[in-house]
């Protein structure tokens, strides 16, 4: 067992809760918002999960096994592409309907800074629910790396390759899980943004943006990750975290000049 392996998957999984948490607590004293912005964009993560997991679990096997005799790439672009374009609808439309619906009954404003806490409360619980899968790692690591051997092990090969797998790891193979989060919360708070100003300016075209940039994100990561591995998916999140980074300054300026018009 390599402790420097250990304590990599402990500083990642810690950091993928204690960011967010930071960045919301900085925008709550900053612009004295209420946690409950913060709170809101993490439960209706949660119950949109509720409806889109069970339904992509429920479709993607079929669709793949349909779109295969027309080749494995095709197969696996077609199988992108649908799952992009389902987390594009279900999150981005729950964000409008949150807005549009929810804040209004509560009394939130739909400005700029509960804009920005909504969408780190919203790409923030996806960061912890990630943290928590890092520790199960870590725990998996721990039992299969350590020397008590008391665990007896299938004799399966592909069970064997997995274990193999893991016993191989290196820090190296766990701190870009930590990049992307932080990148994935940066287009959430733009998405988070896009979506307000759809509603904002009556502009439903932006929310179509919001849909669809999301989409082109979750399906080429899911292509990119099975083609050409996973220094290249991070590479083209990097992308489109900078692009979503540039947004959520212009969208800042744009709304703070119509707030003060």
């Amino acid at each position: 067992m390599d402790l420097l392996v250990v304590a990599t998957f402990a500083v990642v999984a810690l950091l993928e809760i204690i960011v967010p948490l930071a960045l919301g607590y900085w925008f709550v004293k900053r612009f004295g918002l209420s946690w409950r912005v913060f709170l809101l964009g993490a439960l209706f993560f949660i119950l949109v999960q509720v409806v889109h997991a069970p339904l992509v679990l429920a479709t993607q096997n079929p669709l793949y096994l349909a779109l295969l005799p027309s080749g494995t790439t095709a197969a696996l672009a077609g199988l992108a592409v649908y799952l992009g374009l389902m987390a594009g609808l279900f999150e981005e439309v729950g964000r409008y309907l949150v807005y549009r619906y929810i804040f209004r009954r509560q009394g939130i404003a739909l400005s700029r800074e509960n804009g920005l806490l909504f969408g780190t409360g919203w790409g923030g619980v996806e960061s912890m629910i990630v943290a928590l899968i890092v520790l199960s790692g870590m725990v998996s690591y721990i039992v299969l790396t350590g020397d008590g051997g008391a665990i007896p092990l299938p004799d399966d090969p592909a069970v064997q390759a997995e274990i193999e797998a893991v016993r191989a790891l290196t820090p190296l193979d766990i701190l870009p899980g930590l990049a992307e989060r932080m990148m994935t919360i940066t287009l959430h708070i733009a998405w988070s943004l896009m979506v307000l100003a759809a509603l904002v300016y009556g502009q439903k075209a932006l929310l179509a943006l919001a849909i669809l940039w999301h989409a082109a994100v979750d399906a080429a990561a899911v292509y990119l990750v099975q083609t050409q591995g996973i220094w290249v998916t991070e590479a083209m999140v990097f992308v489109f975290a900078v692009i979503g980074l540039v947004y959520i300054f212009w969208e800042w300026r744009r709304m703070g000049a119509r707030a003060a018009s």
